[in-house]
C-alpha cells in the first residue's frame, strides 16, 4: 500500500493570477475509490493552510461520485471541476474479445480552495 506521500507532486507555480497560490499541489486518487479516496483526500485536505489552491484527480466512477460533495461538505470551495482530456487506460478482461471492451477510464481534475 502506498503511503500518501507518494500520491502527492509539488510545482512551482508562476505566481501570476492573484487566485492560484505560488505553490500548487496535487493529490493523484488514481486506483483509489470511496470511501479510501475520500479518507485520502481528507487527510491531504486537512494538512493545507486556509485559502490554500489544491488539485485532486480521481477517476470518474460511480463509487467517486460523491467525492466532490463530501469535500464541500467539510467547508472547503470547489473552484473548478473539470474532465481531464486525458484518459487513464483500462485492461480488458483475459478472456474477453471484444474490440470495444478497452475502455478508458475519465479522470477528473477538482481545483479547491482549502477553508479552514
Amino acid at each position: 500500500m502506498q503511503s500518501p506521500k507518494s500520491y502527492i507532486r509539488n510545482s512551482k507555480h508562476s505566481g501570476t493570477s492573484p487566485t492560484v497560490s505560488s505553490l500548487e499541489t496535487c493529490l493523484n486518487l488514481q486506483g483509489a475509490s470511496c470511501p479510501m479516496a475520500f479518507v485520502k483526500a481528507r487527510l491531504f485536505l486537512d494538512q493545507k493552510h486556509d485559502g490554500e489552491i489544491v488539485d485532486i484527480i480521481y477517476e470518474n466512477t460511480a463509487a467517486n461520485k460523491p467525492l466532490v460533495r463530501s469535500i464541500q461538505g467539510l467547508g472547503h470551495n470547489i473552484v473548478s471541476n473539470l474532465e481531464d482530456a486525458l484518459a487513464s487506460p483500462t485492461s480488458p478482461p483475459e478472456n474477453n474479445t471484444d474490440p470495444h471492451s478497452a475502455s478508458k477510464l475519465q479522470l477528473i481534475k477538482v481545483r479547491i480552495q482549502v477553508k479552514k
